[in-house]
């Protein structure tokens, strides 16, 4: 604990060593190119104090404030690294999403040996903030009816933050269960460190069984060509030209409007908790790997040798 505390005080000794800027000079500075180490570097350094407030709410989370305050540090980087001056946006505002992603993520990966994937930790946060809130309005501690009520939960969001509650709360060992009354134990509902968050739209269509629920929020026909191309619902998958067939569309409408929804369901995903916000700003819509459509590139190649007997005549 006092090592802890020397390597705070010698933190927070050099931050006040730290000659801040004027806000002249910072704009000018956000003008040069950041390419170049020393300018990068001061503007890193100008805005180090961003970070400890953020820090300081993500306290008694299971990790160090240091700890808290490095990671925040790296968002930090990443922040000025990503900053463009000339949107307006002030950097202050724009720097805190990142320390507070870092920071979020060092928590997740360390603060315990179980990870809880972060919608659920993001979920897990305001089911306390809501229980709080009810304790203070009721005057004693609310059930866990009156929480699901208040968040408009249905029965099986209610459970799996329950679990994952349990999970957070530190349980030891992976065979216990997750109540003395239940079945359901500890190593089924955690997620493996190695497992990666989905790459791809396509990936999490593939990949989850309940994706159902999900397309329902697309437009009808939207839906219906994801449905076929995927197969769901006990059909077999169709190609491009049979949905535009069955649709009496061209196969390259087809394809612009299964683009279209894949669009739509990455933020269909995030609000049902299928993938975080984070994760979801960084996944590409198709992962499938698709041949050359011959009939394009024989089309391409006559357009081609047209156009140089074209420029034999000229």
């Amino acid at each position: 604990m006092s090592s802890q505390f020397d390597a705070l005080q010698l933190y927070f000794n050099s931050l006040s060593e730290i000659k801040p800027l004027s806000r002249e000079d910072m704009k000018v500075l956000w003008k040069k190119n950041k390419r170049d180490k020393k300018t990068f570097d001061t503007l890193v350094e100008q805005n180090y104090r961003l970070v400890v407030p953020i820090a300081k709410k993500f306290m008694k989370k299971g990790i160090d404030f240091m700890d808290l305050i490095e990671e925040g540090n790296m968002g930090l980087i990443k922040a000025v690294e990503k900053y463009d001056p000339k949107k307006n946006t002030a950097f202050s505002t724009y720097a805190v999403y990142w320390i507070e992603q870092y920071i979020r993520k060092a928590i997740e990966n360390q603060a315990k040996t179980i990870r809880i994937p972060s919608h659920v930790w993001d979920a897990l946060n305001l089911w306390m903030k809501t229980w709080n809130i009810l304790r203070d309005k009721l005057n004693r501690e609310p059930t866990v009816a009156e929480v699901s009520q208040k968040l408009k939960l249905n029965k099986k969001q209610t459970a799996n933050l329950l679990k994952a509650a349990t999970v957070f709360n530190g349980t030891s060992s992976l065979e216990a269960p997750i109540s003395d009354d239940s079945d359901i134990f500890v190593k089924d509902i955690i997620v493996d460190d190695q497992v990666k968050s989905p790459e791809s739209v396509t990936e999490v269509i593939r990949t989850n069984s309940d994706i159902g629920t999900a397309l329902n929020h697309l437009p009808d026909r939207e839906r219906e060509i994801v449905r076929m191309r995927f197969g769901i619902g006990g059909i077999k998958p169709m190609s491009l030209e049979s949905i535009g067939t069955v649709l009496k569309i061209s196969r390259e409408r087809v394809r612009q409007l299964e683009l279209k929804a894949f669009k739509r369901l990455k933020g269909i995903f995030v609000r049902h908790g299928l993938v975080d916000k984070f994760n979801a700003g960084h996944m590409m819509l198709d992962s499938r790997t698709h041949k050359r459509d011959r009939r394009h590139s024989d089309k391409l190649a006559a357009v081609r040798k047209d156009r140089r007997k074209t420029d034999r005549r000229v």
